[in-house]
């Protein structure tokens, strides 16, 4: 064999080599995270539905309750090791109660091996309204369950969010457009919220309109406040009290209306 060929066979191996391993990267299959995400979803699901209902039994304290009793309402959601801790509870006066009226779910945290700290919001009356803040720790596995794994960390209380005003991002409608809009959009309300039927729409919504009235379960009192935004559809935001037909208790409600106009009359098209 000619010598000179022997530097090009080496090249065209190294080539071959280089294409190989390329190839075999290509190809080579990577776990497919799926299963593990999925896994993680469904325990921190498990402990976050466990720590709710827990957190309901565990903070409705009751003088009167024998501690057997205590023990037998939490069983069904804490580890059997750790139930008496967690149900403990004393009394100084039995006549002493507080009952729970909602619990929600704030966040979940995790440690790793199952473990999970989920934080509740708990309101009760005792007899006063009051707002507690607990951290639950839970272990949760698939196949296997959830159980409060030790007494719940009492935290204090967030202040609910404050939520940003988004806006329309529309121009301000001018005041003489609003003015003009008034009637109408009070007749609409009083039109929705005491009509009986659909014809007592007509009036005031868009041909093709989805809405329906209240049939009188509230009565429309007065429109308080009317902002609108854009050149034509408007969108409309409505501030009005409004009378339960049943209590006679005043609501306020606001609305977020799409309406439009045709030869100087004002229509609405949707509700929100």
């Amino acid at each position: 064999m000619d010598v000179r060929l022997l530097p090009k066979l080496l090249l065209w191996a190294m080539l071959i080599v280089s294409c190989l391993g390329a190839v075999s990267t290509l190809l080579r299959t990577e776990p497919d995270p799926t299963p593990a995400i999925l896994k993680k979803t469904m325990e921190q699901q498990m402990a976050v539905h466990t720590a709710l209902s827990f957190a309901r039994e565990w903070m409705r304290w009751d003088g009167e309750e024998l501690p057997e009793a205590r023990m037998q309402r939490l069983k069904p959601y804490v580890n059997l090791d750790a139930l008496a801790r967690v149900a403990a509870l004393q009394a100084e006066h039995k006549t002493k109660l507080q009952e729970v009226v909602t619990a929600e779910f704030v966040s979940t945290s995790s440690s790793g091996k199952s473990r999970y700290a989920v934080r509740v919001r708990v309101i009760a009356a005792n007899p006063e309204r009051v707002v507690w803040e607990v951290d639950v720790p839970v272990w949760a596995q698939t196949g296997k369950g959830a159980a409060v794994a030790a007494p719940p960390l009492i935290r204090p209380p967030q202040e609910p969010p404050a939520v940003p005003d988004t806006g329309s991002g529309e121009p301000a409608a001018p005041a003489d457009v609003k003015q003009r809009m008034r009637p109408a959009i009070e007749s609409f309300l009083k039109a929705i919220c005491e009509g009986k039927d659909a014809d007592s729409l007509f009036n005031y919504v868009t041909t093709g309109a989805n809405l329906k009235p209240l049939e009188g379960r509230i009565r429309f009192i007065a429109l308080e406040r009317l902002e609108a935004a854009g050149t034509g559809p408007y969108k409309v935001t409505v501030t009005f009290s409004a009378q339960d037909a049943a209590t006679g208790f005043h609501v306020t409600q606001v609305w977020k209306l799409a309406v439009t106009e045709e030869n100087r009359k004002f229509f609405v098209g949707s509700v929100e």
